[in-house]
């Protein structure tokens, strides 16, 4: 469809899906919602300027999904703020890789919970994961409360990296598995210039660096409100 105006965006049933979800800080992709993507890529001309009034922009990739940004000058931003905790991060990160590996695209990007988890100790090694998860400080080593702890955290991860569209989870208990859709690629905005993409997101894994290019990636907060 083509849109004249603002006015007849706004009028289409599928606008206030659309911007609900945005606002609460969903990735709409193709692969997300097709109905949805497909509505904003139509729309967008119009609403640059309708998000621009509350100082964000409608922002897309070249993996071809729409996201919200605040104006970084805008404090506080209008319509509230994402962040991610550090896990999170790396999370994120380590299924942007999996998602390039040639091994997942045979398996139709079905990704066990934990093969991910494996990836992550294998690139960061056992010590230097359990920096990023929330511990009281105790007295000694408590190797199963560590293990503990990190299953838990990086369960808490997945669920907020699935609210927010980066992935979709299906199925149940061992049986779960993890599809990394294309906003997951996100994660690889500071190293996407590397000529090789894949070899420098192991290398950004490896040293821990969870900053990247979403903008609002916090290692001390989870999420903020819209």
């Amino acid at each position: 469809m083509i849109y004249q105006s603002l006015e007849q965006v706004i009028a289409d049933p599928l606008f206030p899906r659309a911007d609900l979800q945005l606002r609460a800080g969903k990735h709409i992709g193709a692969d997300y919602d097709a109905a949805l993507f497909d509505f904003l890529t139509a729309a967008k001309p119009h609403l640059d300027s309708f998000y621009g009034r509350y100082e964000v922009s409608l922002l897309t990739r070249e993996e071809a999904y729409f996201y919200l940004v605040p104006d970084r000058l805008a404090i506080p931003p209008p319509l509230g703020q994402r962040r991610l905790y550090a896990m999170d991060m790396l999370v994120g990160q380590a299924l942007a890789l999996m998602r390039l590996d040639p091994k997942w695209l045979e398996n139709n990007l079905c990704i066990p919970e934990k093969a991910v988890l494996t990836l992550l100790e294998q690139l960061l090694g056992e010590e230097s994961l359990l920096r990023f998860i929330p511990r009281p400080r105790r007295r000694g080593k408590d190797v199963d409360q560590d293990a503990r702890k990190l299953r838990e955290t990086f369960a808490t991860s997945l669920r907020s990296l699935e609210r927010q569209g980066f992935i979709k989870r299906e199925g149940r208990a061992d049986a779960t598995v993890i599809r990394p859709l294309r906003a997951v690629m996100r994660f690889a905005d500071p190293v996407r210039t590397s000529a090789d993409l894949e070899a420098a997101l192991q290398s950004l894994i490896a040293q821990g660096q969870i900053a990247d290019g979403t903008d609002d990636p916090d290692a001390d907060g989870r999420e903020e409100p819209r």
